[in-house]
């Protein structure tokens, strides 16, 4: 096949195989011009390589996405309608609520033992007793609530109820017992009396064994220093490094022997003088 240059005219016979059928890019070895070379059998359409209307955007051109859809305004829920029955019961029980509270406080009113205004009715009723008929009228709301929406009562919530509706004495402890249960001994919980003299005499011996060890210690200490100053000239000349810190060593130790030899004459000559003057 014959390729022709669009720039400068040069053209180039080509076998066929070159260029495949999907065509392909060349470039002419004389000005260096790059087109693409379709296949002879398979040339393009004229529709594909008409022009672009005038309305197509230029290539370069940025186009701006199209608006998103407007989302329709969500609607207002609808509020689920009460039922009538379980509107009524409600009703009721917030009705019995407000009669219970306002005889309670007509009662408290009424009579007032602290200021000796007793009014001559019924004596109020205890709070324990004014909680359990509550707790009585709130198990009822709830059972009348599941009957109406067809559902059982659960066993174990009704056996939590009884339970709390039952008389609150029996939570509180039982002063005889705890009475019954103290120790007079003062004896610490857990520990029987032979029981703390072992642990006694276990300590003593911790103890005696820790001032044993530190005794042992020390005279271990004090022979060493005595060794050392004893043995000082020894030790110097065969290591001949530790001359000097052993030359010190015993310069000290002289020094302190020179002032306790002067400590001890000073208290012999006061126990003489004590003495003599005892003596007269």
């Amino acid at each position: 096949m014959r390729l022709t240059c669009p720039n400068c005219d040069a053209q180039y016979e080509v076998p066929d195989e070159v260029v495949p059928t999907v065509g392909r890019d060349v470039q002419c070895s004389n000005c260096g011009k790059t087109w693409f070379q379709h296949h002879p059998d398979h040339m393009p359409a004229e529709d594909d390589e008409a022009p672009l209307g005038v309305d197509a955007p230029e290539p370069d051109e940025e186009v701006s996405p199209p608006p998103p859809p407007v989302s329709p305004a969500p609607k207002e829920p609808v509020r689920k309608q009460l039922d009538p029955a379980v509107a009524d019961i409600l009703r009721q029980e917030a009705e019995a609520e407000f009669e219970a509270r306002k005889q309670r406080q007509s009662t408290n009113l009424e009579s007032q033992p602290d200021l000796g205004l007793d009014g001559g009715g019924a004596p109020p009723a205890p709070p324990e007793l004014d909680q359990d008929s509550e707790e009585r009228r709130a198990m009822e709301a709830k059972r009348r609530m599941a009957r109406l929406r067809g559902e059982a009562e659960p066993v174990a919530e009704a056996a939590a109820t009884a339970a709390a509706i039952s008389s609150r004495r029996e939570l509180l402890p039982d002063i005889e017992e705890i009475n019954s249960t103290l120790r007079h001994d003062q004896t610490p919980s857990g520990v029987d009396p032979d029981s703390r003299e072992e642990l006694g005499a276990g300590g003593a011996r911790k103890q005696s064994r820790g001032f044993r060890r530190g005794f042992l210690s020390m005279l271990v200490l004090f022979v060493v220093l005595v060794l050392l100053y004893v043995y000082a000239d020894q030790i110097a000349a065969t290591v001949p490094a530790l001359a000097g810190i052993l030359a010190n060593y015993v310069a000290g130790v002289d020094h302190l022997r020179l002032l306790l030899d002067g400590q001890i004459t000073a208290l012999l000559s006061w126990l003489d003088m004590v003495a003599t003057e005892s003596a007269n």
